[in-house]
């Protein structure tokens, strides 16, 4: 009578830590869909059953991503669940280890496909930046990170691979700054902008996106010789790329609001010399700075100076780059409507305050972020002079920027993954 073939160890583990844990072959197909989550795909459920069957029968050895996933569900390392069941007896010790190990590197839990994909979907993320509400957008970045951080954590992969998904995460985190003070929680966004520059630096990667962020952030906290010296720092390191551009725009507006005019007219300068050696840039994402961001900055470098003059000179520079095919953005337009509207008033012209701030006062709750409705309040702030009182106009134009104001945008509660 021929002897039946031994199931392999590996085969006999799977099997056990299945039933230790209570699981049905089905429970356990379950639980590898969870642990692929979003960036390794997967057949058909029945499918992954009947591969489950297979692998515990000993029928075949487990493939990618099997192994990866057995060893993430099990909380196994794979040189513990998959041995080598005797197959290299004979073999010399040594050779076996760089046999193992040739395995390992081969095999890592993290694939540079992978890591490419979520890169992939991360810049996919910064072009939805102008177009999508901050609120969803933010819980999006949010869940990629969390993505990032488990493998990080979690994950064997090599060197290089690590310093890929720091630099992701970077970049991530990052953004979440930006989206988390538009979305008027400044506390949050400094944390994340800190963990972004610490990220870019275990990544030996380039600061200036994590600067910027910083930067942003700490002029929403009326820190401004911290917020121009963080973007000039950004700027220094910076390839010529939309994102030297405006970090040089955001040392100029932080300057001016310390008073540092003639530091915030030569930074200004150095973002027009900037931009003329950047080709192509397309305003969408939260790193860009198209010829209307920057006629906004000097808009409001212009407002700090009191300078009515040269700022209704910079909004019309703005319309003008719109008219010849800049990319519009519904949140520079605005501002840069209620920022000349600050400048009429300035000039004692209600009338044409009016005409520009009530076209801007019907954009979308969801997209009133602390950059546009700052501005409101500062122009609310001169409406309140004695001078304007008795005035039916400004007494209407307050109302509207009390009800505008007051319906403001507000973070999204952010779901945890299953």
């Amino acid at each position: 009578m021929l002897e039946q073939p031994r199931t392999p160890r590996w085969a006999e583990r799977i099997r056990d830590e299945r039933r230790q844990r209570g699981w049905s072959q089905k429970q356990l197909a379950r639980h590898l869909f969870q642990a692929a989550g979003e960036e390794i795909a997967l057949p058909e459920f029945e499918s992954v059953v009947r591969r489950i069957k297979d692998h515990e029968a000993g029928n075949s050895r487990p493939k990618d991503p099997y192994p990866l996933l057995y060893c993430r569900v099990f909380g196994m390392d794979e040189a513990v669940l998959f041995d080598r069941d005797g197959e290299l007896v004979g073999t010399l010790p040594m050779s076996g280890d760089l046999i193992e190990h040739t395995a390992w590197i081969e095999q890592t839990n993290v694939g540079d496909s992978t890591i490419a994909m979520i890169d992939e979907t991360r810049y996919h993320l910064t072009q939805r930046h102008t177009q999508t509400a901050p609120a969803p957008l933010l819980a999006d970045v949010l869940r990629l990170h969390r993505r990032v951080l488990g493998l990080l954590r979690g994950g064997k992969q090599r060197l290089h691979q690590t310093r890929e998904l720091f630099r992701i995460d970077a970049e991530l985190l990052a953004h979440a700054c930006i989206l988390l003070g538009d979305l008027y929680d400044d506390e949050s966004a400094i944390i994340h902008g800190r963990a972004a520059l610490l990220s870019a630096q275990e990544a030996g990667a380039c600061e200036a996106a994590a600067l910027s962020a910083q930067a942003k952030t700490e002029r929403w906290r009326c820190r401004y010789t911290v917020s121009a010296d963080a973007a000039r720092r950004g700027y220094e390191c910076s390839p010529p790329t939309p994102l030297r551009v405006l970090l040089a725009s955001q040392e100029a507006n932080a300057a001016s609001l310390l008073g540092d005019f003639d530091r915030a007219r030569e930074a200004l300068h150095r973002a027009d010399e900037a931009a003329a050696s950047v080709a192509g840039d397309s305003g969408v994402t939260p790193w860009s700075c198209p010829a209307p961001r920057r006629a906004l900055y000097a808009l409001s470098v212009a407002l700090q100076a009191s300078d009515h003059t040269a700022a209704l000179r910079a909004a019309a520079a703005a319309d003008d780059a719109w008219a010849h095919g800049a990319p519009w953005v519904a949140g520079t337009w605005a501002q840069v409507r209620f920022a000349a509207g600050i400048a009429y008033v300035m000039m004692e012209d209600l009338d044409a305050a009016a005409e520009q701030v009530t076209p801007a006062l019907s954009l979308p709750p969801e997209h009133r972020l602390s950059t546009i409705t700052n501005y409101l309040v500062r122009m609310d702030a001169r409406l309140a002079a004695p001078r304007f009182r008795g005035s039916d106009m400004v007494t209407t134009l307050r109302e509207q920027i009390k009800t505008f104001n007051s319906a403001r945008a507000l973070p999204a509660p952010v779901e945890e993954d299953a």
